[in-house]
C-alpha cells in the first residue's frame, strides 16, 4: 500500500471516529475546566500608584529637572524591591510573610517616559494582596528621604479590597482556548495514526493503485441485503 495517505481517506476515517473525537474534546475541555474552577488556586493582585516628583520648593519644573525625575524612577524601582525596604515591611506586616515571600509577590511597573511607579503585589489572598502593596508604598515613601536625601515621592492611590483587587492567575479564557487547541491536535493525530495503520481497501479506485489491476466487477454483501 502507498505510503501517501488519501485525503478522502482521512475525511472518511474523521467521519466514522466522530463520535470518539467528540468524546476527546468533552474529556479534555472538561478536565480544564474541572481544574480551573475546582482545583487551581486563584491569584489576585492589587496596586499602589506612586508619583516622583520635584520638591515642593521647587515650583518651576524645567524639562532637565522632568528628566532627573524619569532617571530616578528606575532608580527608586530598584529600591523598592531590595531588602531594605521589604525587611522593614516584613516587620510591618509583623512576621507574618518572609523576605523571600515578599520578593516574589511584590513588583514595580512603570511607563516610559512616566513619572508614575505602579507598585504590585500579588497572593492568593485579596487582602494579602492589598496590605503588601499598601505597606511597601508606605515604607518606601517613609525611607526613601533617608536613603536618597529627598523627599520627592507622593502616594497617589492606595490599593483597596473592593476595587483594584482582579484575579490575574490563572487565566480561564486562554486556559479553556489552550484547551479545545489540544483537542485539535490529539484528534488530528489519532486520526493520522489511525488512517496510516488501516490497510483495508474501501474502494474500486484504492484497489487499482494498489495492485495496478483492472476490477472486472463486484460482489454485493447479502448479508447487508432486506429480503422483502
Amino acid at each position: 500500500m502507498q505510503d501517501t495517505i488519501d485525503f478522502t481517506k482521512i475525511c472518511a476515517i474523521a467521519n466514522k471516529m466522530k463520535f470518539k473525537i467528540a468524546l476527546i474534546f468533552i474529556v479534555i475541555v472538561s478536565s480544564m475546566s474541572v481544574y480551573l474552577w475546582f482545583i487551581a488556586t486563584p491569584v489576585y493582585q492589587s496596586e499602589v500608584q506612586l508619583l516622583v516628583n520635584q520638591t515642593e520648593r521647587n515650583t518651576n519644573i524645567q524639562d532637565q529637572e522632568v528628566q532627573a525625575n524619569l532617571k530616578l524612577v528606575e532608580t527608586y524601582s530598584t529600591i523598592i524591591t531590595s531588602p531594605r525596604i521589604l525587611d522593614l515591611v516584613k516587620q510591618n506586616l509583623k512576621g507574618k510573610y518572609s523576605k523571600e515571600d515578599l520578593s516574589d509577590a511584590v513588583n514595580v511597573k512603570n511607563n516610559a517616559n512616566s513619572q508614575v511607579l505602579t507598585i504590585t503585589a500579588q497572593d492568593t489572598n485579596s487582602k494579602v494582596a492589598t496590605e503588601i502593596a499598601n505597606q511597601t508604598a508606605k515604607v518606601f515613601k517613609r525611607e526613601i528621604p533617608k536613603i536618597m536625601k529627598v523627599n520627592n515621592v507622593t502616594i497617589l492611590t492606595n490599593a483597596g479590597v473592593t476595587n483594584q483587587n482582579s484575579e490575574v492567575k490563572p487565566n480561564r479564557a486562554l486556559m479553556l482556548m489552550l484547551s479545545l487547541i489540544v483537542g485539535v491536535l490529539v484528534s488530528l493525530i489519532v486520526i493520522t495514526i489511525k488512517a496510516m495503520n488501516d490497510k483495508t481497501i474501501q474502494t474500486e479506485q484504492e484497489l487499482q493503485m494498489e495492485f495496478g489491476q483492472t476490477v472486472l466487477g463486484t460482489i454485493e454483501d447479502f448479508s447487508k441485503i432486506k429480503i422483502q
